[in-house]
């Protein structure tokens, strides 16, 4: 007979023996992890950890959440210590009041004695006490449980087994066995741990509203910036990006010394008379009325370019400061002109709302007073940067090709510098941070193979993956060499090991401020660095600078979020102490990684359509994120929002642990003083809370999607 069968491929053997090989590393991986993670069944079967975990179950599940007022009555009967012919007591008789009976009527320490009642409430819960001749009430538990109280049987009776306690030196007298019973008088109500439980829970949920709130549009803007499809088309001229970047230090130390008092002055002005106040802000508003229809006449008072600019500049970022610092002060003199008890004959209820008011507003004034200085400095770096970027971009593209590459190797020096200086100056903070300057370089260095290896071949006119693989091997390999020469220079392998940070020498001092030897040795292979690749490059070559601002924010993104918040509200408590407050910045700074995170990710699956026929038409960058973005990414950020709502929430729960405020502080507590059914009511709250979170974020979903 022929063999009819078709032989297997040797494609298909290898594939089946791939399956089986993987599926024994799996099993493997998992033998290890199960080791590793030390599971032993036998434990949990243990017959007291049973019998622990089923009592904790029974409380948690059994939660304080009402009360009420009880009327306690007491019945006794007598007991002998030790049998006597001589001397019996008589049975207790039978009558319609509530009594009780024990029997046998005398015994010795230790014995099992049945206790019976008759004619009692009926549910009412009840409880034995052992009376002696001194006086001493002992509870009784009953039937050998560890129960304290019992229930009462619905016809009014019980029968309970409880021990003669052995007390020393008793032979002969006459003990009392008490029963008392308590009788529920009135309606349940709240319990006090419930209260206590629906006030903090309140705190909790708007600890997590506040931190949701807050971390909403700093995660907005960081979401552009880390949109793979909004970046990556993004490239700047070369010789104008090191224009912007080396501006930006001159720029931050003007707004500091020039823009700074002007806010300083609005403060003052804004916080010390309203009627000042408010004759500023009609004066701004007026002179901007007046003036911005006639910005175009500038053009006629001052024909130089750069002047009319930088005049224009001065005059915006004066103005913003002045805004800044008049809104700021405005907020402290809310504060103080409606103390508590100003409207107090009016009502109590409008009192409040102006003390809280009056608290958020004056808080707003305090931030921009404690945050003016560094508004002051941003708003100078960047204003600088601008004007220079944008009077330097036509200049720069008129080089010729000498000038080209000996300018972009000096502004590439220059922004080196200035970059690894920065990077540096963070490295002197913890030993760790140190590694941030070896990776700034190595990125920096990425360059210098790829355009050395373009100074001599060309690039090709049709693009292939040959020379693409080319330039990402020598990138690579740049980076490299450039991460460990910095790492090596740098002597960073030492203050890993030993924790400590780097020398920190001076070497020039300027108004106080320190220029350390370390950061002037990082400064230098900056400038290395960023001179060879600027030189190389030229000033009109382009960089990808879109890519640069995605890579950077995705970094900071993923850093943030890999820290859980249990950390971070460990640190904030050290720095703003015990409370809520330290639980808002945790969640907070823990929100904008995660929703920064979530709202890119919707960004980068939008529709291109509308992008593409946006840009068709000849709209900017602005026009078209504002027009083609942003209305397919508003439904599914409010989502994320509500969302995040909802986790932060069950993560105060967390932070409450570490001192960061809201029920799980009041949760830690109770579990700690082993108060199972009180923390069972802050468990039930949480769970109602998330719920109905659940469906509120459930409807507004299906209301905007």
């Amino acid at each position: 007979m022929m063999n009819t069968k078709t032989p297997m491929r040797s494609n298909q053997i290898l594939k089946r023996i791939i399956i089986l090989l993987i599926i024994a590393v799996v099993l493997v991986v998992f033998s290890y992890g199960w080791t590793v993670t030390d599971i032993d069944l036998a434990v949990p079967q243990e017959p007291q950890r049973q019998e622990n975990v089923g009592n904790a179950l029974r409380e948690l599940l059994s939660p304080n959440v009402f009360t009420q007022d009880y009327e306690v009555s007491a019945y006794t009967t007598n007991f002998r210590i030790t049998c006597s012919d001589s001397e019996i007591i008589p049975p207790t008789t039978p009558s319609d009041s509530p009594y009780i009976v024990v029997e046998p009527t005398c015994g010795e320490g230790d014995e099992t004695v049945t206790v019976f009642g008759y004619n009692l409430p009926a549910n009412g819960l009840a409880r034995m006490n052992w009376i002696g001749e001194d006086g001493e009430r002992r509870i009784r538990q009953v039937n050998g449980e560890n129960e304290d109280n019992f229930v009462v049987r619905d016809d009014g009776t019980f029968s309970v087994q409880i021990q003669v306690p052995r007390i020393r030196g008793t032979t002969g007298e006459i003990h009392t066995v008490e029963l008392q019973a308590r009788i529920p008088v009135g309606l349940p109500r709240f319990s006090n741990t419930t209260n206590l439980v629906m006030e903090k829970m309140i705190e909790t949920i708007f600890l997590a509203l506040i931190a949701t709130a807050v971390s909403i549009l700093p995660s907005a803007i960081l979401s552009f910036m880390a949109a793979h499809n909004l970046m990556r088309p993004i490239r700047a001229q070369f010789g104008s990006l090191m224009v912007s970047f080396t501006l930006l230090p001159v720029g931050w130390l003007l707004g500091v010394l020039l823009l700074y008092p002007v806010g300083q002055f609005a403060f003052r002005l804004g916080s010390e008379n309203v009627l000042v106040a408010f004759g500023a802000v009609v004066v701004v508003i007026a002179g901007g009325i007046v003036l911005l229809p006639r910005i175009n006449t500038l053009k006629d008072l001052i024909p130089i370019v750069i002047v009319r600019r930088l005049l224009n500049t001065a005059l915006i970022t004066i103005l913003i400061l002045f805004i800044v610092g008049l809104i700021g002060g405005l907020g402290e003199l809310f504060r103080a002109s409606f103390p508590r008890g100003t409207f107090a004959n009016v009502s109590t209820f409008i009192d409040d709302i102006f003390v809280y008011m009056g608290a958020f507003i004056g808080s707003l004034g305090e931030i921009i007073e404690f945050t003016l200085q560094v508004v002051a400095g941003l708003t100078g770096a960047f204003a600088l940067s601008s004007l220079g970027t944008s009077l330097a971009k036509e200049p720069l593209k008129k080089t010729d090709t000498t000038f080209n590459h000996l300018l972009g190797g000096i502004l590439g020096a220059l922004g080196g510098a200035i970059l690894l200086g920065m990077t540096a100056t963070i490295g002197l903070s913890a030993a760790w941070m140190g590694l941030l300057t070896p990776i700034v370089a190595g990125a920096l260095a990425t360059t210098l193979l790829p355009q050395a290896y373009r100074w001599f071949v060309p690039k090709p006119e049709v693009p292939n993956q040959t020379d693409r693989n080319i330039l990402r091997v020598l990138a690579w390999t740049s980076g490299v060499i450039g991460f460990f020469v910095t790492f090596t220079l740098l002597n960073v392998g030492q203050s890993l090991v030993e924790g400590m940070l780097p020398a920190q020498q001076p070497v020039l001092t300027i108004n106080g401020a320190n220029l350390y030897q370390y950061v002037a040795f990082a400064m230098g292979i900056g400038a290395v660095f960023g001179g060879f690749a600027g030189g190389l490059g030229g000033v009109r070559g382009t960089f990808p600078f879109g890519s640069a601002i995605y890579n950077t924010t995705r970094t900071i993104l993923n850093t943030l979020r890999s820290i859980e918040p249990l950390i971070m509200g460990l640190v904030f408590v050290i720095w703003v102490g015990i409370g809520p407050f330290a639980g808002v910045l945790a969640l907070a700074l823990h929100s904008i990684a995660s929703l920064g995170k979530l709202y890119s990710e919707q960004i980068e699956s939008i529709d291109a359509g509308p992008i593409e026929a946006l840009q068709s038409t000849g709209a900017n960058r602005l026009q078209t994120i504002m027009y083609a973005v942003v209305p397919q990414i508003i439904p599914p950020y409010i989502a994320f929002t509500m969302y995040r709502w909802d986790i932060n929430v069950r993560m105060s729960t967390i932070i409450g642990f570490v001192g960061g405020g809201g029920v799980g502080f009041l949760l830690q507590q109770q579990i700690n003083l082993l108060q199972y059914r009180n923390a069972g009511v802050a468990v039930l709250a949480i769970a109602i809370v998330v719920s109905i979170l659940d469906y509120a974020s459930a409807a507004i979903r299906e209301r905007y999607t």
